[in-house]
């Protein structure tokens, strides 16, 4: 506890304040976070919504920028952080994707091919 309250002292004083707004823009962020993941990972079902979530943490708007700044942070920089964090998760989740998705399972060489001949079911006998 000691060495906390020596860190807290050397670099930076306890403002509530500032640690309430702060507070503030780590739970917004958390839930652009998560729609985002949502948003991606059923990209079908939310293609034409809009979410005000993520509009507020991406877009510039004189509200965050008035939270960053009751914050002690730039409001631009964090938005910078936060769109690049969102590009990346949209890479990361193009990555994952099967070349192509459409393709069923009956076209597939292994679950379709000839028959050799050899019946195993009950009307063949």
């Amino acid at each position: 506890m000691a060495s906390y309250e020596k860190a807290l002292n050397e670099y930076d004083t306890f403002d509530p304040i500032r640690n309430l707004w702060r507070n503030v823009l780590v739970v917004a962020i958390s839930d652009a976070i998560k729609i985002k993941s949502r948003v991606l990972q059923f990209s079908e079902f939310y293609k034409n919504k809009r979410f005000y979530e993520l509009d507020y943490v991406t877009l510039p708007n004189r509200d965050f920028d008035s939270v960053c700044s009751m914050s002690n942070l730039d409001g631009n920089l964090v938005r910078k952080k936060i769109n690049k964090l969102m590009k990346e998760m949209e890479e990361k989740n193009g990555s994952d994707m099967p070349e192509m998705p459409w393709k069923r399972l009956y076209q597939s060489k292994g679950i379709n091919r000839e028959s050799d001949g050899n019946y195993t079911t009950m009307s063949a006998l």
